[in-house]
């Protein structure tokens, strides 16, 4: 499985299995409601979603939940941003909300010394997936600065979606919980929205009038 993340681009699967075997990376077979990891651990590897799905949250003192994102692609690489970051612990709970399987691979074996350029490859399809994660948290904020929840939802609707729709991968208090709103407002906005032509939902599905919701901005 984990030959289809980006972390292995062009390797082959020997290198791959030779590079987890090395490097002691741990394969780890989680229920719904297990943590990969918790907020406050100390980061010590870098994750890769083989089968599963896991919502990476943040849960406030008075007990509000933010969620950051939500994972359910096999390959997908995370935990990797605080991976390189000294002395910082996880602002994030990550949590399986189905059974799922993570490969885990150490710290160590993703930073470049005088005895490790053969993870060179490696190293260099990091970077690429540390850019690729900048750039959809430039684009969370660019979400979040929305005036309005209509102004957040249209951004959010827009940036997700492939041509003129979208299938939805929060429920709608996951995506309150994205937003930063309540449940109500979200599902209130929603029905406005359809209402006023700017979107039609069928199940998960969104079907966007982009012309329309581009000219909200």
């Amino acid at each position: 499985m984990p030959n289809i993340s980006d972390l292995f681009k062009n390797l082959t699967k020997e290198e791959i299995d030779s590079f987890i075997k090395e490097n002691k990376g741990l394969r780890r077979s989680l229920k719904r409601g297990e943590e990969v990891f918790s907020q406050g651990e100390t980061p010590n590897y870098l994750f890769i979603l083989e089968e599963g799905s896991v919502v990476v949250e943040n849960i406030s003192e008075n007990g509000n939940r933010s969620i950051v994102n939500r994972f359910s692609k096999p390959g997908t690489v995370f935990g990797e941003v605080y991976l390189y970051l000294p002395e910082r612990s996880y602002d994030y709970s990550c949590v399986c909300d189905v059974d799922s399987t993570i490969l885990a691979i150490p710290k160590t074996a993703l930073v470049m010394s005088g005895d490790n350029f053969k993870n060179s490859k490696v190293v260099n399809n990091m970077l690429l997936i540390l850019s690729e994660k900048a750039f959809y948290l430039n684009q969370k904020l660019l979400i979040q600065s929305g005036k309005t929840l209509r102004e957040k939802l249209s951004r959010f609707f827009l940036s997700n979606s492939k041509e003129s729709s979208l299938e939805l991968e929060f429920n709608r208090e996951e995506l309150a919980d994205f937003l930063g709103v309540t449940r109500p407002s979200i599902s209130r906005e929603i029905m406005n929205m359809k209402r006023d032509g700017l979107i039609d939902v069928v199940g998960n599905k969104v079907i966007l009038n982009k012309e329309r919701l581009e000219n909200l901005f």
